[in-house]
């Protein structure tokens, strides 16, 4: 049986590996040794991420809808929090809601499902590299090269969500603002134009952008507008000729990155500079699929908008249906307290099973 001991010891195992975003290869060769040890399935490698499916793709129409179950391998680098330590109804570690815990329930269902009794082909996908730059993104590297995954009905992404069902993702644009100015002795400002006062009045203004609540297919999420970084001044008897800041803008999934950028542009006074750093698109929301009414249904689940990026987007972006399911806590991820509620184990793999058609 699958117990919530059983789900923490494996848990526990997973935080004693050192993970960090380019470090995956142990944590990746150990997973390959644990699913090779179940005897069953397909093992695909790519880089230091694994696939995992209990049926390999055949020509023709698939007897059965395919559904994957992904969790990224890495974790952000530790602070003071490196290994796994049991406190109470808690196991805390660098990992351990973010997204080890997801992994684990992932690990525990391909190990001890009945696959001839699922209704849907199972896919497990672990992938590497979703803490650090998009681009070098392992999930994004693996739709690439096995097309296949392309084909599934459903992506089901454990990332940590307390058990609620999270729809979609909030899309992000990153977009720096330059503000020129001219530079000259500090004692003798006359002279020029300080970059920092020309930017004042905006700067007041954009601080003060509102999170505004926007509702999509009956969800909430959240639009925000942040200064992340600001910069400016080259010595400390120079007027500063020029103030750079980085506008972080978290947008619902109702617009694409065209239209957030028009949103950010029209912000920013005509002649100041403004220069799109990077974007990812939100994450569709599948609220109106029947797979995944019938979860939360099933399961019980609080249904929740994903406030933060996640890869649904670059599922649903390949045409997957997908949402977030896991026991982790968004809020205690990359925290130097970061822990799992061990009591999400078991209902997180429960559920999962239940749905995939092997029973409570």
């Amino acid at each position: 049986m699958v117990t919530t001991d059983v789900l923490t010891d494996l848990l526990e195992t997973l935080v004693d590996i050192p993970s960090v975003t380019g470090d995956e290869a142990r944590i990746a060769d150990w997973v390959v040794d644990r699913l090779r040890a179940t005897g069953r399935g397909e093992i695909l490698r790519s880089g230091h991420s694994v696939v995992w499916r209990g049926r390999p793709a055949a020509p023709g129409p698939p007897a059965r809808p395919r559904v994957v179950l992904a969790g990224h391998l890495d974790t952000v680098p530790a602070n003071d929090n490196a290994g796994a330590r049991r406190e109470g109804d808690r196991l805390y570690g660098v990992g351990s809601s973010d997204m080890k815990a997801g992994d684990a329930v992932l690990l525990a269902l391909v190990e001890s499902l009945d696959l001839d009794r699922l209704r849907f082909d199972l896919t497990a996908v672990f992938y590497d590299a979703e803490e650090g730059p998009a681009d070098a993104n392992g999930l994004r590297r693996l739709l690439d090269e096995m097309p296949w995954l392309r084909e599934s009905r459903l992506a089901i992404l454990l990332e940590p969500t307390d058990l609620k069902v999270e729809l979609g993702c909030s899309g992000a644009l990153n977009v720096e603002v330059r503000v020129p100015g001219r530079a000259a002795h500090s004692a003798r400002p006359w002279l020029g134009d300080n970059a920092v006062g020309r930017a004042a009045t905006w700067l007041g203004e954009i601080t003060r952008f509102p999170v505004t609540p926007v509702e999509v297919q009956g969800v909430e999420y959240r639009e925000t507008l942040q200064i992340t970084t600001l910069r400016a001044g080259r010595a400390r008897n120079v007027v500063p000729d020029e103030l750079v800041a980085n506008l972080n803008y978290r947008f619902p999934p109702d617009r694409t990155i065209a239209d957030a950028e028009r949103r950010v542009r029209a912000l920013v006074p005509a002649e100041f500079e403004a220069r799109r750093v990077d974007a990812s698109p939100p994450g569709r929301v599948c609220a109106d699929v029947a797979e995944v009414r019938e979860f939360v249904r099933a399961s019980g689940a609080a249904v929740a908008g994903k406030q933060g990026w996640t890869d649904v987007a670059r599922f649903t972006e390949a045409g997957i249906a997908a949402f977030n399911y896991g026991p982790g806590v968004a809020e205690m991820a990359h925290r130097r307290d970061e822990y799992c509620p061990l009591a999400n184990l078991e209902p997180a793999y429960r559920h999962l099973a239940a749905f995939l058609g092997a029973g409570a």
